[in-house]
């Protein structure tokens, strides 16, 4: 199947036609046919994903799709402020939907050490979005700086490696 042929898949229904193109519109982009799967992937999919393992998804339908491709068309997603991209320290990026894109949501990261294991954190109670609140205002304001989002790692181990290390 060719995958800049115009079909239906797009399944991310949050977003119309018009509001996706003003993503890429900003950063000069295009919505491509290589874009579009790539959004339906992730719309699909939630979760973190490498570009491998986007590749390895989107070539079933898509034979003729490149790992080059992918790359690019992942930063250009990236660029436009649609998909996150993290490196959690094992030395490939992953990405996932951006909570500034509808659709995704705010969270944070809890990363396993040992085996990579990522959890999203997202039941925040109320001391913690004070904190958080008042730690952004602070740095607007020492800074002189407009803070429009942020990300936080947790390092340590998952609860299987943790156990499995013997650690107390």
């Amino acid at each position: 199947m060719n995958i800049n042929k115009k079909r239906d898949l797009q399944y991310f229904v949050c977003c119309h036609k018009k509001d996706i193109r003003t993503c890429f519109n900003k950063r000069g982009g295009r919505l491509t046919g290589p874009r579009r799967a790539i959004l339906d992937f992730f719309h699909r999919q939630k979760g973190h994903f490498t570009a491998e393992e986007v590749f390895a998804n989107l070539i079933k339908n898509y034979p003729g799709l490149g790992i080059a491709t992918v790359y690019r068309n992942l930063s250009a997603l990236s660029s436009s402020g649609v998909l996150n991209r993290f490196d959690f320290g094992d030395g490939k990026s992953e990405y996932e939907l951006s909570d500034r894109h509808k659709g995704g949501h705010h969270h944070h990261h809890l990363v396993c050490s040992n085996c990579g294991k990522i959890i999203e954190y997202d039941d925040f109670i109320d001391e913690e979005k004070s904190f958080f609140n008042k730690l952004e205002k602070t740095l607007c304001s020492k800074y002189n700086f407009f803070i429009k989002g942020h990300s936080l790692y947790f390092y340590g181990l998952c609860d299987k490696c943790f156990k499995e290390s013997g650690e107390k």
